[in-house]
């Protein structure tokens, strides 16, 4: 098999969670910028983010010479999504606090969806790079980037109320 067509099923796969993932966000939070019918006009940066996640992202990771700039914007909406919905669930937390009501009443299962678009984003990556590209883009690299930005998200949040 040729990598070309070595890569076709995980740029499907990154395809159709990215469209998942839109179509979910616009049931949960539709976009609108009428501000007075209670509805908020920042939903429409989430729904930029799947828009690109679902026709830019897998069309830069389709070729050697761009995938970089795929898999980097791939890995940061992960984690910035993430860190956003983590501190929703936060924010708001379900009551009573039990088990169950974190599990399905909190946004942990939107981010279980949203994990799996880093981890295909790193197979594609071993189609280009079999051996990895050294220290960068590795478990710990993008470990290290979710604390920074997760630092960062909550000075912001910290500070500026």
């Amino acid at each position: 098999m040729s990598l070309k067509r070595d890569l076709h099923l995980p740029i499907l796969v990154l395809i159709l969670l990215s469209i998942g993932g839109l179509l979910l966000h616009l049931r949960l939070h539709p976009v609108s910028f009428d501000s007075g019918r209670g509805e908020n006009p920042a939903n429409v940066i989430p729904f930029i983010s799947a828009l690109l996640g679902a026709v830019a992202v897998p069309i830069l990771l389709s070729s050697a010479r761009t995938f970089v700039i795929g898999y980097l914007i791939n890995g940061m909406a992960v984690v910035i999504g993430t860190i956003t919905m983590a501190h929703m669930s936060i924010a708001a937390p379900p009551y009573p606090v039990t088990i169950s009501g974190i599990l399905m009443n909190t946004s942990i299962p939107y981010i279980i969806l949203l994990i799996p678009k880093l981890l295909i984003g790193q197979r594609i990556m071993f189609f280009y790079h079999p051996n990895g590209m050294g220290r960068f883009f590795t478990a710990w690299w993008w470990l290290r980037h979710f604390a920074y930005l997760s630092g960062i998200y909550t000075l912001g949040h910290l500070l500026w109320r």
